[in-house]
């Protein structure tokens, strides 16, 4: 038989989900023990009231787990250092959701999902620019999977956490200035470092991005076909550091994951590999940039949060927005408000960054008054 996480068993946990109006909500969050996840489950279960119960079901790859997902043939193991759970109310699913056969066969995973109120997306198979194509093409299936699996259990509201990234390539335009993104603008995948050496550690995003945006696509697409049970909240969000996430630790070598940052300075992080080499001009200019999508804790909980209540519009097929112009076919494209969609920019209103937030403060009514710059 299989132990849990604080002796509770997900499979007679979400029993009662279908009833959630009255008995409470459950929210399934994948990636659960990362940085997003472990902040957002502290958020939710930390404010969970005796009226409105909140459940909060993590579910993580199995190595990162010290759980065995259990299933028959399973040959998963725990091969990195198991990830702390992020509250003792938190329930833990060890699932491998890049894995159909794991998917289609993990009970737990079914009944956690059935009639939840709410999917929470963070996982990915490296969530780091520096993600390869083939860990890209994974991260799809992790996403393609799960959104599937929603739509089949009846989850009433699925949230993508996307990327900055699917929006990079306008990093240096010169066309285009402070708020001049947003979120219906013609995707530019990939945020590429101007010092060479930065790009060689940090990589190009483009492949990282990529998933976001067919996730975001698949989203669109799901929420036209089954909206008016299964709704889809797209949040592109800034750079949410783990902790406390101050904006004074933000740079451009500050994005890589920390053990390529050992390797190159040879096992003293982040501030080594900085002192080696000084900063270039290139991380000069690319730091500007990073600030400026800076996404601070509180910024982040108040934006999810919303994206779990707010109402989703149905049989829309553009945005209110006057300043989206329609007759325009990449705006046409890529327009943020359908039946069963909405997608916004989710960063802190950072002094002259080029994210647009009107959308986001109209759609969700969050009005972030946080600045990196100040």
């Amino acid at each position: 038989s299989r132990s849990y996480q604080n002796g509770n068993d997900p499979a007679t946990t979400t029993m009662s989900a279908s009833t959630s109006s009255s008995a409470g909500r459950t929210i399934v969050i994948t990636g659960g023990l990362g940085n997003l996840g472990s902040k957002l489950c502290r958020h939710l279960l930390e404010n969970s009231s005796s009226s409105r119960k909140t459940r909060v079901i993590l579910l993580e790859h199995p190595a990162f787990t010290h759980l065995s997902n259990g299933g028959d043939g399973d040959n998963l193991t725990n091969t990195k250092t198991p990830k702390p759970l992020p509250h003792p109310e938190a329930i833990l699913i060890p699932c491998d959701l890049g894995n159909i056969e794991d998917v289609n066969r993990n009970e737990d995973l079914k009944n956690a999902m059935l009639n939840a109120d709410a999917l929470v997306h963070f996982s990915a198979v490296n969530p780091y620019p520096n993600a390869t194509w083939s860990e890209s093409a994974r991260s799809m299936d992790h996403t393609f999977n799960i959104f599937m699996l929603a739509v089949e259990c009846n989850v009433k509201r699925v949230i993508l956490a996307s990327s900055n990234h699917v929006m990079g390539g306008y990093k240096d335009s010169p066309t285009h200035g402070p708020s001049s993104i947003h979120p219906y603008t013609n995707p530019n995948i990939g945020t590429i470092p101007l010092d060479p050496a930065t790009l060689a550690v940090s990589g190009d995003a483009k492949a990282y991005a990529a998933a976001k945006l067919a996730g975001e696509r698949l989203a669109m697409t799901l929420g036209g076909m089954y909206g008016d049970r299964t709704s889809f909240v797209v949040l592109r969000i800034g750079w949410c550091q783990p902790g406390e996430n101050l904006p004074e630790t933000l740079s451009a070598k500050g994005s890589p994951p920390d053990f390529l940052l050992e390797e190159e300075s040879g096992g003293g992080g982040e501030n080594s590999a900085s002192e080696s080499r000084g900063m270039s001009e290139g991380d000069k200019k690319d730091e500007l940039w990073f600030k400026q999508m800076w996404l601070s804790n509180e910024d982040f909980l108040n934006y999810f949060q919303k994206a779990l209540e707010v109402d989703v519009p149905a049989n829309t097929l553009t945005s209110t927005n006057p300043a989206c112009d329609y007759d325009n076919d990449e705006a046409f494209t890529h327009r943020n408000v359908r039946n069963g969609f909405v997608l916004v920019n989710a960063m802190s209103k950072n002094s002259g960054a080029k994210w647009n937030l009107e959308e986001t403060e109209r759609l969700l009514g969050v009005v972030s008054t946080d600045d990196s710059l100040k």
